[in-house]
């Protein structure tokens, strides 16, 4: 995807590939469930904004961007979409600073943004499951930082930390650092 792509561009271009992205087989009504083409609406006319849709089982009107990071923000959709793609796809991260720089809008707006957006990233420890996936090598390694409480020819140490270092055995290895601090044994 380019940054020239249109939906970075146009807040209708963004709203239609995020409804083709969210709704492959036509809208779905996020109240009630119902995914129904008969029974949901798309409203039409000058007093209905584009993209609002009624639901015909509830009553209740929606758009896509219920239930998403994007729900109840005045901030243009393609503003979203490209905070999300700079973020998603940045090496090594990206402060609120330089978004606030690439997008045009406060520094406030722009860390507001990144809040929701990484918090909407954030994994999901209960249903994550085991490190490295279910039947994947896990290898750990430990270290011991401190001087010795004691003079060389002693094989007690003081452990300042523990630190494992854990790593699967796969096309792109990963490594976790914990640090935790524990008594001398």
């Amino acid at each position: 995807m380019k940054l020239d792509s249109p939906i970075f561009i146009d807040a209708d271009a963004a709203r239609i590939h995020l409804e083709a992205q969210r709704w492959p087989h036509g809208p779905n009504c996020p109240h009630c469930g119902n995914a129904r083409a008969d029974r949901i609406t798309a409203m039409k006319g000058k007093a209905h904004r584009p993209g609002l849709y009624n639901c015909m089982e509830c009553r209740e009107q929606f758009t896509v961007t219920v239930g998403t990071v994007f729900e109840r923000s005045k901030i243009a959709l393609n503003k979203w979409l490209l905070a999300t793609f700079l973020l998603a796809s940045s090496k090594k991260g990206m402060s609120a600073h330089q978004l606030h720089r690439m997008l045009g809008v406060t520094y406030k707006t722009a860390w507001f943004m990144a809040h929701r957006i990484r918090e909407a990233m954030k994994e999901d420890v209960k249903s994550a499951g085991p490190i490295g996936g279910a039947g994947k090598t896990v290898e750990a390694d430990e270290t011991y930082i401190g001087k010795r409480e004691t003079p060389r020819v002693s094989a007690q140490r003081k452990k300042n930390c523990f630190l494992p270092s854990i790593s699967t055995r796969s096309r792109s290895p990963w490594v976790i650092a914990l640090s935790l601090e524990s008594s001398t044994s």
